[in-house]
């Protein structure tokens, strides 16, 4: 992403860009067995810092939150606070979904890694795909209030904006 920042740049000065970088996580045991092979937490708030600072708007998406494992309230704010202290222009969140397929992988994985979770998530996850809608939006509500106290900062480097979109004017006849 960082090498392209030129293309994004561009891309930028001729139409609407929003990056953005999932980091759902800062707890280096959740990431590592969860997301194994991608970038760790912490270069990813490096290249929003560089994209902010390059005028790109980007922001981060805390996803997917799993319950157990990263949707207490210590984990979702250390990634609030890292996330605005990166410059980050928006958060936005969204929960696991363990749909047919996803559900037997994500269950392997569990009974390995973490199995004191493993009967928790077969029974929230009884005949669905999502959480049920209380819990979900207990998370959500959470979310909303730590981006409440931890509020956007304002970037000292301009956004880049496309030209606004031309106007059609009007004939006098």
């Amino acid at each position: 992403m960082i090498r392209d920042l030129d293309v994004l740049q561009e891309a930028s000065r001729r139409v609407a860009v929003a990056v953005n970088l999932s980091i759902p996580t800062l707890d280096e045991r959740v990431w590592r067995t969860t997301e194994p092979g991608t970038a760790r937490p912490r270069q990813r708030l490096r290249a929003l810092r560089i994209l902010r600072e390059a005028g790109i708007r980007a922001g981060v998406a805390l996803a997917p939150i799993l319950p157990g494992l990263s949707d207490s309230r210590e984990s979702m704010a250390a990634v609030v606070r890292a996330a605005r202290e990166a410059g980050a222009a928006f958060l936005w969140s969204d929960l696991v979904n363990l749909r047919p397929g996803t559900r037997e992988h994500f269950f392997a994985h569990l009974q390995q890694d973490w199995p004191e979770e493993l009967a928790r998530y077969r029974r929230i996850f009884d005949g669905r795909s999502y959480l049920p809608a209380d819990d979900r939006t207990a998370i959500r509500e959470q979310l909303a209030s730590l981006k409440r106290e931890m509020p956007a900062q304002r970037s000292l480097v301009p956004l880049l904006e496309p030209p606004p979109a031309p106007e059609q004017l009007d004939l006098a006849i």
